[in-house]
């Protein structure tokens, strides 16, 4: 056979008369791949940028995940009248185009026309890499060779609209400078909300009951570094060589805020979701099947140190229904049966995983769970097994976790389930979507903003240890009660339906990336604020203390505009600090399994940046199901 395919700018393979051609992709044994998608083995197709699946002769895809390659997609249960059906995306890389566009493919092909089935919100769980300009990549600390401008700048200019809501945390491939804007949260791009450092809100839509069904999500962004954990966030841009790296690292502050949270036990947290895994969910999942395909984490699992210590704490105490996560490259399923008592459970139980670990005793990661209701975005088969619609019970004192690979073709990194809130309220006012059926729309958390409030003193810029005195948060019925009071009053005043309703409030605070423009500058960036958390320090009646307020005429007028330089610059050439962070065992580098290399490496040997992990592709060797359901 004879076959050309081209995803366009990368590297040539040949092999067996086949030509692969795919923008910074690699190919083996006659496989091309690219971040169009790969090619296989089919007669009389043609492939543009797209991904190939068999058995589909005759037909053309442009763009990744059109036409009928979604139709081997089957699904497991149904969706309620109060259920959200959430997508669940791993690391994003920049790729939004072709994670909107596998989503739409999928929304077509299994949900057809009916607007009331279709997907109510993306969580992105890091590394989405917010770039609006080539200035930004200045703040983006990714290899050299991956410094490319990606899609979202399109989302921020307006030139593209994300197609379904979406919510992020960040990870440790960001822009960083951008996402210090919005340290509190706030909207990247029209339709895509940050967290920020950390996080809650809740996402509300209207039933056909006339009732408003109200899922709550908490998140956390980074991941755990020991050296700048207590720390306040001193970093400001542009960065020096170690603030690039430790602007991302996750702090005590928003920890101790989050597990304020937990004493408060008025409402459980439904999802949460962050970069980093927590330290010891491989103990409650397959591990053996996680070492088989990332077989250098075998020493970190071995010593219990792979994840963050501090979301495992979190995980303990906040016990949400599910928790999701990314970073690692993998995907990853687990099942977190939680005692009575708060607390970590670095007890026995995990010891003794540990040693069946070491002895090879398989039988002692078996799990004893149910399914449940996650559809792959992959399949061989298509089958599925139908979970137990008894979502509150199955879930009461559980946690699912699942942590998915980064965006690439046959890759598992988007998942889609259906989750039952833990709340469903009859409404007596109009939602901010009046009209608009079934689309839902973003809330502030009170009892969030209330420890935000209580704790602002906490924020601060230094390089020493934060004083947290017993880093106990207290904060009552009657503060909760009086802040709501207050959004109430500020509503009234500005004649505002939903007192807590997250305005749409996006603004541009930089020029964005323009492909069609002669020049483009690629001088780093100074500190700007944002307008977006002005507004929101505003209605806390708190002040700026890592943040700075906006200025506009500093921003947007032309005679402050940075020289620009020609674009024959590329942005691999921008200068920027090449200097190694120590070794650090608490940062991951993942450097996806080498396709030429003869044996497994240990994660020392992967060691090239302690902050980096590995953009490129790799073999997938993962079987072809498309349920998650553990076993």
């Amino acid at each position: 056979f004879k076959m050309n395919h081209q995803g366009g700018g990368g590297r040539h393979f040949n092999n067996r008369h086949q030509n692969h051609r795919g923008r910074g992709g690699r190919g083996r044994g006659g496989r091309g791949r690219g971040r169009g998608g790969r090619g296989h083995r089919n007669n009389n197709n043609n492939y543009h940028g797209g991904q190939a699946f068999a058995n589909h002769p005759n037909d053309n895809y442009n763009g990744w995940g059109n036409g009928d390659a979604f139709h081997m997609i089957e699904s497991s249960g149904s969706p309620s009248d109060t259920a959200f059906t959430v997508a669940v995306q791993g690391c994003s890389h920049g790729e939004l185009d072709s994670i909107y566009d596998a989503l739409e493919a999928y929304r077509v092909g299994k949900m057809g026309n009916n607007h009331s089935a279709s997907i109510d919100v993306l969580l992105c769980c890091g590394d989405v890499q917010t770039l609006r300009n080539t200035e930004d990549f200045h703040s983006l600390n990714v290899p050299q060779k991956y410094k490319r401008i990606g899609d979202f700048h399109a989302y921020y200019s307006g030139q593209k609209v994300a197609p379904i809501l979406t919510i992020m945390v960040g990870g440790n491939h960001e822009a960083s400078n951008y996402l210090q804007e919005l340290h509190y949260g706030g909207w990247v791009a029209p339709n895509i909300y940050y967290l920020g450092a950390a996080g809650v809100i809740n996402i509300c839509k209207r039933t056909s009951s006339h009732s408003v069904s109200s899922l709550r999500i908490g998140g956390v962004s980074g991941i755990y570094s020991p050296h700048h954990y207590k720390l306040g966030r001193f970093e400001v841009a542009p960065y020096g060589q170690s603030e690039l790296r430790s602007v991302y690292h996750t702090r005590e502050v928003e920890v101790k805020r989050l597990e304020a949270l937990a004493s408060m036990n008025e409402r459980p947290i439904d999802v949460f979701i962050s970069h980093d895994w927590p330290r010891g969910i491989y103990h409650h999942g397959n591990v053996n099947q996680l070492l088989k395909k990332k077989p250098f984490f075998q020493k970190e699992v071995q010593d219990n140190s792979l994840g963050s210590p501090t979301n495992e704490q979190l995980l303990h105490l906040l016990k949400p229904r599910y928790w999701f996560s990314a970073h690692l490259h993998v995907k990853f399923s687990a099942e977190i049966r939680h005692r009575s008592s708060e607390g970590p459970q670095n007890d026995s139980d995990d010891a003794t995983k540990r040693s069946a670990l070491k002895s090879g005793d398989g039988a002692a990661q078996e799990q004893n769970t149910a399914a449940t209701e996650f559809h792959g975005m992959e399949s061989n088969d298509g089958n599925c097994p139908d979970s137990n619609p008894n979502v509150q019970s199955l879930t009461e004192q559980m946690t699912r976790f699942l942590s998915l690979d980064k965006c690439l073709p046959k890759r598992r990194h988007i998942q889609i389930m259906h989750v039952e809130p833990s709340m469903t309220t009859r409404s007596s006012t109009e939602s901010p979507s009046a009209g608009v059926e079934n689309t839902p729309w973003l809330e502030y958390d009170t009892q969030w903003l209330s420890v935000l409030s209580q704790t602002h003193e906490w924020t601060q810029r230094t390089r020493s240890p934060v004083n947290l005195a017993n880093g106990n948060v207290s904060v009552t019925k009657e503060q909760i009660h009086h802040l709501e009071e207050s959004l109430k009053a500020r509503s009234k005043e500005r004649d505002e339906v939903n007192p807590l309703a997250i305005p749409r409030n996006f603004s541009m605070t930089v020029r964005p990336y323009d492909s069609s423009s002669p020049r483009q500058s690629y001088n780093a960036p100074s500190q700007i604020g944002n307008p977006q958390t002005d507004a929101f320090l505003s209605m806390l009646g708190l002040s700026h203390r890592i943040t700075v307020p906006y200025n506009r005429d500093n921003t947007h007028d032309e005679s402050n505009l940075k020289q620009s330089l020609p674009t024959s610059i590329r942005p691999s050439q921008v200068s920027v600090n090449k200097q190694r962070a120590a070794n650090d065992d608490n940062e991951i580098d993942l450097d996806d399994d080498d396709d030429d290399a003869d044996e497994p490496k240990t994660a020392s040997e992967n060691l090239v940046d302690p902050c980096e992990i590995e953009i490129e592709s790799e073999e997938d060797n993962c079987e072809d199901d498309v349920c998650f359901v553990p076993k």
